[in-house]
């Protein structure tokens, strides 16, 4: 029993860890106050990743720094600070944008003691600054890059004619951290049209500067949060400002797509906090190294529709994926509430409509199957017309045979006949024209018979020897061969099983059409002087249970385009070609001995690889 239980024990501590995990706290400190639609969306972005995280628990403090930002406030928020977090201790310090980041580089070690910082919305960041502090080892981050330098061109593209382009940016800390970037855009485009960049107006100021429309004027809005008066608007303001603006307004983060803004390039700003809390989640578990600081690039491009139709200012078609907000409601979505109360109330549709799409899928599988059937009827009426031709052939050359055979016999006969009635006596010259005579006669029999046998088509599969049908073949087309110049190479490996089950000579016939490819390609390399003499290498060998013929050549191989076409019917290269050789090859290697036949190139020239079954 004690083994037992130390052996639950282990099992327990091994594959449940999380019984034992310590609890991890987070402290967030938010630059501005709770209701700020920019933090929030960043908080709402890392709570989606803490939720998945039930060890994590968190703590927010609002600094409020919208509204007020002086020394003195954030002297007496240091007092309150340390007020509040005294006999506190937490795993992770996350800062929520500029202001906040500042304050704890400035106070940290009067706050905290060893925790660690990540900072996350920040646009600007300077390693020097927390090495002045000694902080160095314990900074991680995530900088939100807006893409400034890529929305101006994206303007103009979508306003051909422009002539002034307005640039909103307000004079708070945080537009002090755009301004290099916005400048340096600035300069790359000065020369193109007018830029007015504004940093110190009102609302009112703005909604009577961009009250008239011209076709040649654009607002790029960066932030307005501030004015100069240092008044705080909220974000219903600033939308209803952009909403109104006669001018097409474009925008760098999604705050404002769908409340007036026509669209641009977008920093998604909750995505922001997911990967906030991302990363939050890995320097928990160490998994990256102190001063890691990324930078959030993950853009979307949206753009309004109701917008676009007013200004009539569409996305570059270089833009592959953009999303659209704002389009007209479908059918579906105008009338959503009809439709939900023909399903309540007529379920029975939903049957109706799932029998129907059978009925459709059924018909559709049945016309695919009627299809394949027709296909294969098609090919074997090919394969019979094929055998067909060749039986007519056969018997028309049984016929020359015959006729072949009668002279052949009759002059072996006359020359014998000749050699043993004469009356000088036999020597051994006169010998050797009768032994030469009767040679080429055995062999124009030969040859004759061969033929005759190979050119009748085969009545019914039968097992045979696939090296033994190949040296048939070549013995039929040797001297077409010898005499192209075409050295002839066949290596059977040991060992090898070589019966197979098919059509012996539509077998053969397979083999003399893709030997012919051949040795046409040989003819036409020779004649461009590309090789001296051609080459021809079958090699039998056995792969899984199965037969491999490869046969290659050095005529220069297939040219890419053709490769996939080449197994089609009626399809060519050669001007007096009929393009059905190597598609018969195809049709009795695949569909009637259940073999496989595919084309590639080597550095010489083409190879055809045949594979068969084995006959055990």
């Amino acid at each position: 029993m004690k083994k037992l239980a130390l052996f639950l024990m282990v099992f327990v501590f091994f594959l449940s860890p999380s019984l034992f995990a310590h609890d991890k706290k987070i402290l967030i400190i938010n630059s501005y106050h709770k209701g700020f639609q920019w933090s929030d969306d960043i908080l709402a972005g890392m709570e989606e990743v803490f939720y998945n995280h039930p060890e994590i628990t968190t703590n927010i403090l609002y600094m409020d720094s919208k509204r007020v930002s002086s020394e003195e406030y954030y002297a007496k928020l240091r007092e309150l600070y340390k007020l509040q977090l005294q006999n506190q201790k937490y795993d992770l310090i996350v800062a929520v944008d500029k202001f906040a980041y500042d304050f704890l580089i400035k106070y940290y070690h009067e706050l905290f003691t060893d925790e660690t910082i990540l900072f996350t919305g920040l646009e600007q960041f300077n390693p020097e600054d927390v090495q002045k502090e000694g902080l160095d080892d314990r900074i991680y981050g995530i900088l939100e890059k807006r893409a400034i330098p890529e929305t101006i061109p994206m303007i103009s593209h979508m306003i051909p004619n422009l002539k002034k382009l307005y640039i909103i940016n307000d004079a708070s800390a945080n537009g002090d951290d755009s301004e290099p970037f916005i400048r340096q855009a600035m300069e790359e485009h000065n020369d193109k049209f007018e830029i007015e960049y504004i940093r110190k107006s009102t609302i009112d100021e703005l909604n009577e500067r961009f009250a008239v429309p011209n076709k040649d004027e654009a607002v790029f809005f960066i932030r307005f949060y501030n004015d100069k008066y240092d008044n705080l608007y909220k974000n219903s303001q600033i939308a209803t400002m952009i909403n109104k603006s006669a001018l097409p307004v474009f925008v760098t983060d999604t705050l404002f797509i769908g409340k007036g803004a026509l669209g641009g390039k977008l920093v998604p700003i909750q995505e922001v906090g997911v990967a906030t809390g991302k990363m939050v989640i890995d320097v928990l578990d160490k998994k990256i190294p102190p001063l890691h600081v990324e930078t959030f690039i993950e853009y979307h491009y949206q753009f309004d529709v109701q917008k676009i139709k007013q200004f009539e200012a569409y996305p570059n078609a270089s833009l592959k994926e953009y999303e659209l907000v704002n389009a007209p409601l479908t059918f579906f979505d105008k009338h959503r509430k009809f439709i939900d109360a023909v399903f309540l109330i007529s379920p029975f549709l939903v049957f109706l409509i799932l029998g129907l799409i059978h009925n459709i899928y059924m018909r559709i599988r049945s016309e695919k199957e009627l299809k394949a059937i027709e296909l294969q009827k098609n090919k074997h009426q090919q394969f019979i017309i094929q055998q067909s031709k060749l039986a007519e052939i056969g018997e028309i050359f049984s016929s020359i045979a015959h006729q072949w055979k009668n002279p052949l016999v009759e002059i072996a006969t006359i020359t014998q006949e000749h050699f043993y009635s004469t009356e000088d006596s036999i020597n051994e010259q006169n010998n050797q024209y009768v032994h030469d005579i009767m040679v080429q006669v055995r062999y124009m029999t030969d040859t004759i018979n061969d033929f005759q046998k190979f050119i009748m088509p085969s009545t019914q599969k039968t097992v045979f020897d696939v090296s033994e049908a190949i040296e048939t073949m070549m013995k039929i087309i040797n001297h077409n061969i010898k005499y192209n110049y075409i050295d002839v190479t066949i290596d059977v490996s040991n060992a090898t099983n070589l019966m197979v089950s098919g059509y012996k000579n539509e077998f053969m016939q397979t083999l003399l059409n893709v030997v012919n490819n051949a040795k046409e390609q040989i003819k036409e390399a020779r004649e461009n002087k590309l090789i001296k003499r051609g080459s021809i290498f079958i090699q039998i060998y056995n792969y899984s249970k199965k037969v491999i013929i490869d046969i290659k050549d050095n005529g220069g191989g297939i040219p890419i385009d053709k490769m996939p076409n080449i197994f089609d019917a009626y399809y060519t290269t050669k001007e007096q070609g009929h393009g059905i050789g190597l598609y018969m090859s195809k049709l009795i290697i695949e569909d009637k001995m259940g073999g496989k036949i595919r084309a590639s190139n080597t550095n010489e020239g083409a190879c055809f690889t045949i594979t068969l079954g084995n006959v055990t």
